[in-house]
């Protein structure tokens, strides 16, 4: 059995365009899972109780706690394949990088 295959996508529609290919390509329904990284709840700025008085300097002012993230940092939906065997495997980490896949391991970034 082969480790899962995991990869993040900055949009919901490219993870799900890369599922659709992957079940055509013969991966199972029950082996292919997009989650979402993202959540609506959660620190936001327009969450009054996240973050201290504008005033406040430090780790908890509102220009640390709400500083936008950089772009390629950004990434919303998650997707877990498990491969069968190598060929399956092989073919599935080329369709996610053909959808702009990105590998979330840190040591696999440029």
């Amino acid at each position: 059995m082969q480790n899962p295959i995991v990869r993040t996508f900055k949009q919901l529609s490219s993870a799900e365009q890369a599922r659709q290919e992957l079940l055509a390509a013969g991966v199972s329904a029950d082996d292919v899972k997009i989650d979402m990284l993202i959540y609506e709840t959660g620190a936001v700025q327009g969450n009054f109780t996240v973050g201290d008085n504008p005033d406040v300097k430090g780790k908890t002012a509102y220009t640390h706690t709400y500083a936008p993230t950089a772009q390629d940092d950004v990434r919303d939906c998650m997707i877990v394949v498990n491969a069968l065997d190598d060929g399956l495997a092989q073919r599935a980490e080329a369709i996610l990088e053909r959808h702009g896949a990105l590998d979330p391991d840190p040591a696999h970034r440029h």
